[in-house]
């Protein structure tokens, strides 16, 4: 068959046609592949930079982090959690990273949690020995803070009896009258008598005997700290069960420092004292009709060294707030800021005969 020029050519520029298509699609798809792969690389680049500061962040963790595979397989995700992992085989320790919870070696405390992972776990150790460290040294600096109270409490219970001991010492001195000198010097005994009282008490406190505590009704308590505290037992209404028995000595003190304060607020008050039995707790309501405490001050009275006394130290409730604790029980302040001071004291109810506890005098 013949072919003939025209149909040849029309063949020829037909072929330059669908060549120079198919160059400028390579050229096409060439750009796309060089976009493309400029595309990964910063893809990459992110990525591996998202890793670095992922390791950057694991490294400066203190908290060790270790993954266990599903076959038990341990990989240290960063230094911390090495450092923990070598420190515990030094002691022959193999961390227990199949449990949470805690464990200790040499002077070490490590706090082990764990985190389910899809095909993983990953186990987190945090280091405790220095918070431990911490927690020692605030509970060293409680005590010291507690000690300074202490002294504080001391110096104003003994100061009374011994300012009155030393003027009737040198009114004692001067004397040439016998019944007067007898009468001085039945003062000074008195006053002695009284630091020697303190003095015991302290020593109790600090050091328990094993005797028996001295138990007593609610309504025995009450009339023996209205005395103390120089209230008329016929401005002072009970109200509850009467009967009901608690630690009588620290229980006097208690409500001493409550009645005095009531009264020098207000020197014809009454008070009411409303007695509940909740849960073994002996639970009472001592609220009077003075001017109650400012609502400046609320509750921040039972805190030492404040007080709206002109001579006061601000320790008779904080110290009576130390003795509840002590006993287990605690002091409240239920009306700041409104007329009539209300507290509410708990100790446990004794139902039978205990060991002595025998708290620090609280009186103001």
């Amino acid at each position: 068959m013949t072919v003939d020029e025209a149909t040849l050519q029309q063949g020829f520029l037909r072929f330059i046609t669908v060549a120079q298509e198919l160059e400028r699609g390579y050229a096409e798809l060439k750009a796309r592949a060089e976009a493309v792969d400029l595309e990964l690389q910063a893809t990459n680049r992110a990525l591996q930079q998202s890793l670095q500061e992922r390791e950057a962040i694991f490294s400066a963790l203190p908290i060790g982090l270790v993954t266990v595979a599903a076959d038990g397989a341990r990989n240290c995700s960063n230094r911390e959690g090495e450092r923990l992992c070598a420190l515990a085989r030094e002691h022959g320790v193999d961390l227990p990273l199949q449990s949470a919870g805690e464990v200790t070696f040499g002077e070490a405390l490590v706090r082990v949690q764990r985190i389910t992972l899809p095909d993983a776990e990953l186990v987190m150790l945090e280091d405790r020995s220095h918070v431990q460290e911490l927690e020692r040294e605030v509970h060293r600096l409680d005590r010291l803070a507690g000690l300074s109270e202490l002294a504080l409490g001391i110096a104003h219970e003994i100061k009374n009896p011994l300012n009155g001991v030393m003027g009737f010492a040198a009114l004692l001195e001067r004397s040439e009258d016998p019944t007067a000198s007898r009468r001085f010097a039945g003062k000074v005994v008195q006053g002695v008598r009284q630091v020697d009282h303190i003095v015991k008490s302290l020593l109790g406190f600090a050091k328990p005997d094993r005797k028996r505590a001295r138990l007593g009704s609610v309504a025995e308590v009450v009339a023996d700290a209205a005395l103390s505290a120089g209230l008329p037992t016929s401005r002072v209404v009970v109200q509850g069960p009467r009967e009901l028995r608690a630690d009588a000595d620290a229980l006097v003190r208690v409500l001493t420092n409550l009645f005095r304060n009531a009264v020098e607020a207000a020197p014809g008050v009454h008070v009411t004292v409303r007695v509940e039995a909740r849960h073994g707790r002996l639970e009472l309501h001592v609220q009077d009709d003075g001017p109650g405490v400012p609502a400046t001050l609320g509750r921040r009275a039972m805190e030492p060294f404040v007080s709206t006394k002109e001579r006061g130290t601000g320790l008779g409730l904080s110290l009576s707030v130390r003795v509840l604790a002590y006993l287990g029980g605690d002091l409240e302040l239920m009306n700041p800021g409104e007329p009539g001071a209300c507290f509410r004291v708990r100790l446990p109810l004794v139902q039978e005969a205990a060991p002595a506890r025998m708290p620090a005098e609280v009186t103001a």
